[in-house]
């Protein structure tokens, strides 16, 4: 390679980690939702043709021609930042119905999901039932729910445990399941590439715990009555926690550059009675950001 490719070389790298970066403090900061990895995923054939635009110009005469490399690729990008949701959801809608046991007092509910999207809600169910609701047919990606022993109930789809090796690029498949208003649940998540909103002022929960990477997650929760744990754990996830005004959170951090704020809760859920129940975040990884709201 002549000095003038290589110097052309080393200048498309910088484009590179200037773009990339860039897009990264985008997601961590909330102004792009970190499911935005995964719909600029399904476009990953523009990357096999950036490695040859570099090797076919990097000795070439004209080795400047290398900077249209970065030019296409974070030109990609903006297009998606600026076409949010455009893989949408896919498939037709099934039904869902998850008995209930009759002496259950407290259940769990896990989640095994990767490019996927599910909405679970409070709802008052048939004393029979644990949950209700639907999902999208789509293939191996669907989401399946079922009960398992030990008031246990799982929603999973075949490719979480195969997340970081699956190219997104096809619609997601999505559920959306209503739980029993007033039955204790515990929350066991693995995610990646997920958009979740968990709206349950009405069911008491007894534990969260969340792991996983590029998420999107909503939790809506109710007043405790007793203190609660939150266990938050992954990378480039953003988080919105909305808890009733004067229900305290107490929030630890581990790992490196994670934000919490706490938005318009200063006055509530940072504060609350001294000694009152509350929840107790616990985060830990990297780029993950947690926004605290009261309502």
């Amino acid at each position: 390679m002549n000095d003038d490719g290589s110097r052309w070389v080393r200048v498309s790298r910088g484009f590179y980690l200037l773009g990339i970066g860039t897009f990264l403090l985008l997601t961590t900061q909330n102004l792009l939702p970190a499911m935005f990895w995964a719909d600029a995923a399904a476009y990953w054939p523009v990357l096999l043709v950036a490695i040859g635009i570099r090797l076919v110009f990097e000795r070439g005469p004209l080795p400047w021609l290398v900077l249209l490399g970065p030019v296409l690729v974070l030109g990609t990008l903006m297009y998606v930042a600026l076409h949010p949701g455009g893989a949408g959801t896919e498939g037709d809608w099934i039904a869902l119905r998850l008995a209930r046991p009759a002496d259950a007092s407290a259940w769990t509910l896990e989640g095994r999901l990767a490019l996927a999207s599910l909405d679970v809600e409070s709802k008052r169910l048939p004393r029979s039932l644990l949950a209700e609701g639907r999902t999208t047919e789509a293939g191996r990606h669907s989401v399946r729910a079922e009960a398992a022993a030990g008031g246990r109930v799982r929603v999973t789809n075949s490719v979480w445990k195969n997340a970081l090796f699956v190219l997104p690029g096809r619609r997601r498949a999505r559920c959306e399941l209503g739980v029993a208003a007033g039955l204790p649940v515990t929350l066991d998540l693995d995610l990646a590439f997920t958009a979740t909103r968990l709206d349950l002022p009405a069911t008491p929960v007894s534990r969260l715990s969340i792991d996983g990477a590029f998420n999107d997650l909503g939790l809506r929760l109710g007043a405790p009555s007793t203190d609660v744990r939150l266990d938050l754990d992954g990378a480039f996830n953003q988080i919105e926690i909305e808890v009733p005004a004067g229900t305290p959170v107490k929030v630890t951090t581990d790992g490196v550059l994670n934000v919490v704020d706490r938005g318009d809760a200063a006055g509530g859920a940072a504060g609350g009675a001294d000694g009152a129940p509350g929840y107790r975040l616990t985060l830990d990884g990297v780029f993950n950001r947690v926004v605290v709201r009261s309502r």
